[in-house]
């Protein structure tokens, strides 16, 4: 990568205007210096960290950055002892270190920078320090009165004696005695001294000391004698005030020199961050993107721009190299933008590769490139005596010595300014030469004969700048895959040239270039017919895609109608046979205790158990069960389980693998039963209990908590429970349902009014909840 070729491409003005957004005149200095990084991995620590400046530039207000200076250099005036800093000095690295220590904490209270946070972490902080220089140094950079104890009362007198001075001058320009002999009634410093300027003529009335003369001799600067021992104090207190100010210098000097090594790693932190600052803001002023960046020598440019054209002017260009071509060949007219759009892919990976956001699309990728070759332009040297094309063989000679597998040329008019078939001659071996190795190259022609060697040799891909024949001029559109035809004859034409000379001119073009100049008009009126083809299919994608869409939204609504009937139909069938269980374990304790009615408790249950098969047979029918995944049966014959729709326990009789279900013996009740209304009943561990009496009262009541549920939900629930309190015994129950917007409460209550277990409820007192829970009585 040669100094002409950053030259030809621009990058020594884009790092002139990136250094424009600097703060620091040595961050400058690095920016007009910067290269392209040596390694990928260093390039995508740039891009990152720049990535994340912006976002923080642009979404988290950034940081204060007046202020910013390269305290380093100030440091190194503190290595010899003895020396100390001035007061401004002093004020900037404490300013520095501020700016800093804010930036950090800003970064760590925000917490989603991690790659800013990671390079600045373990930097050291000086609050302290800055601490110590605020007292001693206000924001004018001025050492402060109670700086020490020393300098207050040095310059408490020095206001007193200020107060003396003015007063005596007061009573003197007040004093009818000295009016004639003032010339002005002004006080005026000489030499340290304060003055009064007196006419020449009257001096002799004022005793005291001259000092000075104006230039014209008519006033002199008078020091009273009454002034003198005055002045001459302030001239002692002004000695002494020097000297303490040097004794705090020193003192803030040796902190900032015990300190240095801390303090020029925050120097270096500050040049960084205001080189990632510079880069930031000139990609956010001109919409800039990061890139991808991709592990091959690809370059694949989505809506790129020319950074130093403006956006309302250019038009963006779209292509690809580096994948399924290594060659991109592009031909049109002068000024249709052939040169734009070699310097545009060449600029823009220059600045990626550089660590600088680029005019793109974030669609666009880039690659790794060791070197960036170009030779773009009018290279004529007066100075060598080198002609136009002498000068372009010499930098194409030095670029085909250097290229790479992972090098970019860009060749502008590659073989002209020589006799044409020698020219081309030259540019398609050129074009061979760097298309056998493999490296990654962007070169415009006028040739015929280089277009058609383009077109025909593998590896070469062709495109063209479009020229719009009606208006004859280009539009700057990239067109790929169709080289350039030669437009002169028909320009010449349309601008009125006589028929008689395009004839003639006809007739000389070689029988060769003709069929060229056909085979392109060929090419491009199949393109033009391609494209009108590929318009169409996208027209029909979209419409298929349209109707795909239509016909899966209506399938998704069906579905979740069939969804909720099913819903419906399981819901109606659970309450069922929920209800079908109360009710049985009701009967069956209620009968246990007549030995006479067993017989009809048998008879009973057989009856459920058929209702049962029927239920479950004519749900089959009616309701698309989802298939279920098999699952583990743990349960066998002679385990004791608990049945929860029950609330008590009872025996496996009989394990039905086929439905997932159980037969049980609970009493003299035979009942089946899902897997999951069962589990397994274990023996609780022998404890020590704490004697305690408790009422009977108090051992009938319980409660369900139905709060934060859908009022459907919660009646559901509120219907289960009330099941198994009448086969535990309970005679009062407390509903939890909160107060919230009302709507569970009210739903409650409504249930409550109707059902067939209940025999009175009300409000819970407020100790027991209050408005929150309802007291429920049994039947």
């Amino acid at each position: 990568m040669n100094n002409h070729s950053l030259s030809v491409l621009e990058f020594d003005k884009l790092r002139e205007e990136i250094a424009g957004y600097s703060n620091i005149e040595d961050s400058q200095v690095e920016i007009l210096e910067m290269m392209p990084y040596s390694d990928l991995n260093s390039v995508k620590k740039e891009l990152d960290l720049v990535r994340e400046f912006m976002e923080f530039l642009k979404y988290d207000g950034g940081m204060e950055a007046a202020g910013m200076k390269n305290i380093k250099s100030i440091v190194r005036k503190t290595s010899l002892v003895g020396t100390y800093l001035d007061p401004e000095e002093v004020w900037h690295i404490k300013e520095n270190l501020k700016i800093f220590r804010l930036f950090i904490g800003k970064l760590e209270e925000l917490g989603k920078y991690k790659h800013l946070t990671h390079k600045f972490k373990g930097m050291p902080l000086y609050k302290g320090i800055e601490e110590i220089i605020n007292k001693a140094i206000d924001n004018e950079k001025k050492i402060k009165d109670d700086a020490s104890l020393d300098l207050r009362d040095i310059r408490m007198q020095q206001k007193i004696i200020n107060a003396n001075i003015k007063k005596k001058f007061d009573d003197m320009f007040t004093n009818p005695a000295y009016v004639k002999a003032i010339q002005e009634k002004i006080v005026t410093m000489r030499e340290g001294r304060s003055v009064i300027p007196i006419k020449a003529d009257f001096k002799g009335q004022i005793k005291g000391i001259e000092h000075d003369r104006s230039a014209s001799g008519q006033t002199v600067f008078i020091e009273p004698l009454t002034i003198v021992s005055l002045n001459n104090k302030m001239r002692e207190l002004e000695v002494r005030e020097r000297e303490e100010i040097r004794k705090i210098l020193l003192r803030l000097t040796d902190q900032i020199r015990v300190n240095s090594e801390g303090i020029n790693q925050v120097g270096d932190a500050i040049l960084d961050i205001d080189k990632l600052m510079a880069k930031s803001t000139y990609s956010l002023e001109k919409k800039c993107v990061i890139p991808e960046l991709n592990t091959r020598e690809v370059i694949s440019l989505v809506e790129a721009r020319h950074p130093f054209i403006h956006e309302r002017e250019v038009v963006p260009l779209t292509f690809e190299i580096g994948r399924d071509y290594n060659t991109l060949l592009i031909t049109g007219p002068n000024t249709g933008g052939k040169t734009v759009a070699l310097k545009t892919a060449g600029l823009l990976t220059l600045m990626t590769l550089s660590g600088i956001p680029i005019p793109a699309s974030e669609k666009t990728s880039i690659g790794y490139f060791n070197g960036v070759y170009a030779d773009i332009g009018d290279e004529q040297s007066i100075e060598q005596s080198l002609s136009s094309f002498s000068a372009h063989l010499k930098n194409v000679q030095e670029i085909l010595e250097n290229v790479t597998k992972s090098s970019l040329v860009l060749l502008d008019e590659l073989g002209s300014g020589t006799d044409p078939m020698e020219g081309s001659a030259f540019a398609m071996a050129v074009i061979d030469y760097l298309t056998e190795r493999k490296c990654k190259s962007l070169i415009s022609t006028h040739y015929s004969e280089v277009k058609a060697h383009g077109y025909n040799t593998d590896g070469i891909e062709t495109a063209s700048m479009e020229f719009n024949l009606e208006t004859l001029s280009p539009t700057y559109k990239l067109l790929m895959g169709i080289p350039g035809e030669s437009n002169a004859l028909i320009i010449a034409k349309r601008l009125g040239v006589l028929g008689e000379v395009i004839d003639r001119a006809k007739s000389y073009i070689s029988d060769e270039d003709k069929k060229v100049e056909t085979m392109i008009s060929n090419i491009r009126e199949q393109s033009e017919e391609l494209d009108g083809m590929k318009a169409e299919v996208e027209r029909l994608k979209d419409e298929a895609l349209k109707n795909k869409e239509e016909y899966e939204e209506k399938l998704r609504t069906l579905e979740k109608e069939k969804n909720e009937i099913l819903k419906e139909a399981y819901s109606k069938a659970d309450k069922m046979m929920k209800e079908m269980q109360s009710k049985a374990k009701a009967l069956v304790d209620k009968i246990q205790t007549e030995e006479s009615k067993k017989d009809d408790a048998k008879k009973l249950q057989k009856s459920l158990n058929m209702l049962r098969s029927a239920l479950n047979e004519d749900k089959s029918k009616k309701v698309a069960v989802k298939p279920k995944i098999k699952r583990k049966i743990t349960v066998k014959e002679g385990d004791e389980v608990f049945v929860k729709s029950l609330n008590q326990k009872a025996v496996i009789t009989r394990v039905i693998a086929s439905k997932e279900a159980v037969q049980i013996q609970a009493g003299i009740l035979k009942l089946e039963v899902p897997l999951d209304d069962v589990k397994l009943s274990q023996e609780p561990k022998k404890k020590t209990y704490t004697k305690t009496h408790v009422s009977r009262r108090a051992a009938a009541k319980s409660q369900v908590d139905l709060r934060g549920k859908m009022v459907d939900e919660g009646i559901h629930e509120l219907e289960t429970y009330l099941d198994s309190a009448l086969l535990s015994g309970y005679n009062e129950i407390y509903v939890v349902h909160g107060k919230g917007t009302g709507a569970l409460r009210t739903g409650i209550l409504e249930y409550l009014k109707t059902c067939r277990y209940v025999k009175s409820f009300r409000t819970a007192n407020q100790n027991e909840g209050g408005l929150g829970c309802t007291v429920v009585t049994l039947k």
